[in-house]
């Protein structure tokens, strides 16, 4: 398997995401290269309007992922309702979240394939939300060579999931959404 020459940033959210999302991007410096895949917890019959609503944001392109898409450096690529997503070989791809699966583990499931995919260039960012989603994708990260970045929960609407991180793993930082996008620049191409 070819690893992939930029660093791809997979940000897990739930509950209060979008205000996070809008501070993050709007200190994102313009370039660095990095592509940005966005695993937000989503109700199965709600369509997100997640795109419009950054646009203003960013200089940077958004997508919403469709089947077989492949990553870019300097795009935001954002998960589907009633999906959970994996990357493989560069490409993203979509798995239907069945009604049985009450508990979302988009970020876990995602995660653990950025580390699987990209090794030491994949970077886990974990944001608002509540339960434990991504701290066993966090893991799979660090134990792969990447890094992992945490909001400091004092910023965040909802602490579940940077606070289950930090106390479950060994983040590379926390910090608030604005400090984390400017830590991006460290890893520009």
């Amino acid at each position: 398997m070819m690893r992939p020459d930029f660093y791809i940033a997979g940000l897990g959210c739930s509950a209060g995401c979008l205000e996070v999302l809008k501070v993050f991007f709007s200190h994102l410096p313009k370039k660095t290269g990095v592509a940005y895949i966005i695993v937000q917890h989503l109700l199965r019959n709600y369509t997100s309007k997640l795109d419009i609503l950054l646009q203003t944001y960013t200089p940077l392109p958004i997508v919403r992922v469709a089947e077989d898409m492949r990553v870019n450096p300097d795009h935001i690529y954002l998960i589907p309702e009633g999906k959970y997503m994996v990357i493989e070989d560069g490409i993203l791809r979509l798995i239907p979240r069945g009604p049985e699966q009450i508990i979302n583990f988009a970020v876990d499931i995602f995660f653990r394939s950025l580390a699987a995919y990209a090794g030491p260039k994949a970077i886990g960012i974990i944001l608002t939300g509540m339960g434990m989603d991504g701290l066993e994708g966090a893991k799979a990260i660090e134990k792969g060579g990447g890094i992992v970045f945490v909001q400091e929960p004092a910023s965040a609407t909802f602490k579940g999931m940077p606070e289950a991180t930090i106390t479950g793993n060994s983040p590379d930082g926390v910090m608030a959404p604005e400090q984390l996008a400017q830590t991006m620049e460290r890893y520009a191409i």
